[in-house]
């Protein structure tokens, strides 16, 4: 059999240097190589990474094609090559690039198949086989460049989101670019189980229609024992929110172990659904360093009668994270998946991580706020929540869709909306989300001047008044105002709190209270005003003049 000789890498590095008549100490300065690595590089010591590979053809000036002279011969010759079917379209985008959009084809498609060195194991792969290419490259801004690529379905795993996002991923080793968006094909998606309840599953359970849902962050994150921790969630469910949480940091501390809290948060639930008639449920945070504690916690959190658990879906990773929500479904419980924007920021858009999270099983998601910022933002938010609850995704790049995404029939998930809201920006925000959503309220409800369970009387009251409102044909981004202060005059605690909070400020961090709060209240300067709180009502008519 005959022999084929193909250059190393270092031998075609070599020869690149002869044409360019560049040194190898030049072009270890031009690439910001050490000359010891670049001299491990020629002499074929070493195998380099890509982003190596990447700055030594930017320094010549040459695309990576020719370190691997035959893999782009083959390339060339693939005119037979069947087209991929159902393939996954990923798309990225580089930010404050030089790359040119030739170039930028080349380095994501090569950094996609992994071909940056040749390799004699090149020649044992049949040209039939499909490969990952590019779709399509534009130039979306200055110095902004958009590339998507098509990976084959025999590269993906059937229900495994670690098996799209490490394909997908394969094309940002050493690019610099960002994951903006995924089209799963259809027959994939459907191996996916999604949220086993949903919004739907959330509202039977909880017997709430027609407006959104009332969730309050319990605070501070830190400090108090469980059965003060108890009694804060008491005080804000008896107010009238219909969910208390966990913050993502609450997972089993020394002065909080998890099991003590649990218990506290579940009578504290149970009391507040005798004395108020109305199903209320915590959020217990069932974070862990293995899935194996997290399902232990799931099972004691079921065993109290509790409803829901949440996770912190960064900090746990994708695979747990489908372990534990299949584990809930099975187990009954709703799952609420919190605090994955802050982790996964920098590498997955908030659009794709809502739609991976509502993939993964969570019936609730944590989002942003609308609010904050200009109209883009709005349209940006607005794109998350689609993700989270639309049947069919069609392509909106100002939204943050960049491709059309079929769901499959996949049940919607919740989106949970935070940011530091007070009862002022309820009217805005309710003409923004819509009803299908959980309004988070962690500060303004907490840091209420006469306790949590004001501040969740307030709320509650700010919200009845406003749907309420809307169902009766009024604008609430135009009349929003004047139907909380009307709304105020039949609740002293809505209008302490409009008199607390700024319109239009938003809540951030931890409203201090009192500074050594006993045990049996953690109310501020150690008054309980449970016993003079104003239950919450919905607010009377006032009788007209032609009566």
């Amino acid at each position: 059999m005959q022999t084929v000789n193909t250059p190393t890498l270092g031998q075609t590095l070599k020869m690149l240097l002869q044409e360019h008549d560049m040194s190898a100490a030049e072009l270890a300065r031009r690439a910001d190589l050490s000359v010891a690595s670049l001299s491990r590089i020629l002499n074929d010591q070493t195998n380099p990474s890509f982003d190596s590979v990447s700055r030594l053809a930017r320094a010549l000036g040459i695309g990576m094609d020719a370190f691997t002279p035959e893999a782009s011969a083959n390339t060339a010759a693939r005119g037979e090559v069947r087209p991929a079917a159902f393939p996954m379209e990923a798309v990225y985008i580089l930010e404050n690039t030089d790359h040119t959009v030739e170039s930028a084809q080349q380095l994501l498609t090569q950094a996609a198949q992994g071909s940056w060195v040749n390799s004699w194991t090149h020649r044992m792969v049949g040209d039939n086989i499909v490969q990952p290419e590019v779709s399509k490259v534009e130039q979306i801004g200055t110095r902004r460049l958009q590339v998507s690529l098509e990976f084959p379905h025999e590269l993906l795993e059937r229900g495994s989101l670690v098996s799209l996002l490490s394909v997908a991923g394969s094309a940002l080793t050493g690019t610099g670019a960002r994951l903006f968006d995924l089209r799963v094909p259809e027959p994939l998606l459907r191996t996916f189980n999604g949220p086993a309840f949903g919004g739907r599953g959330l509202r039977d359970t909880f017997n709430k229609h027609g407006r959104p849902m009332l969730a309050c962050t319990i605070r501070p994150m830190y400090g108090l024992s469980p059965k003060m921790y108890g009694r804060a969630a008491y005080e804000a469910l008896i107010g009238g929110v219909d969910i208390t949480a966990d913050p993502t940091l609450m997972h089993s501390i020394p002065s909080n172990p998890w099991r003590e809290r649990f218990r506290f948060v579940a009578e504290a639930a149970a009391a507040a659904t005798r004395e108020t008639n109305e199903f209320k449920s915590h959020a217990v945070n069932i974070t862990a360093g293995t899935v194996e504690e997290m399902q232990e916690r799931a099972l004691w959190a079921r065993d109290l009668e509790l409803a829901m658990v949440m996770v912190d879906s960064a900090a746990i990773g994708w695979s747990a994270l489908q372990s534990i929500t299949a584990f809930c479904a099975k187990n009954e419980l709703l799952i609420c998946a919190m605090g994955g924007r802050a982790l996964n920021g920098d590498m997955l858009s908030e659009q794709l991580q809502a739609k991976l999270l509502r993939f993964a099983g969570a019936d609730v998601v944590s989002t942003g706020s609308p609010l904050r910022g200009n109209i883009s933002n709005r349209r940006y938010v607005t794109g998350v929540l689609n993700a989270l609850r639309d049947e069919h995704l069609p392509q909106a790049p100002d939204m943050g869709h960049y491709v059309e995404q079929p769901l499959a029939g996949l049940t919607g998930a919740l989106p949970a909306v935070g940011g530091g809201h007070n009862p002022w920006h309820f009217a805005r925000l309710i003409d923004a989300i819509g009803h299908d959503a959980v309004i988070q309220c962690g500060g303004a409800i907490m840091g209420h001047p006469q306790g949590s369970q004001a501040g969740a009387s307030a709320c509650r009251t700010a919200l009845e008044s406003l749907i309420q409102a809307q169902n009766e044909g009024q604008n609430l981004n135009v009349e929003g105002r004047h139907i909380l202060q009307k709304a105020a005059r039949y609740s002293p605690e809505l209008k302490t709190a409009l008199d607390t909070f700024q319109e239009g400020s938003f809540l951030f961090g931890v409203v201090q209270s009192a500074p050594r709060p006993t045990e049996g209240s953690v109310i501020p300067h150690g008054t309980n005003p449970s016993p003079t709180i104003t239950p919450f009502r919905r607010p009377d008519v006032e009788p007209s003049n032609e009566d």
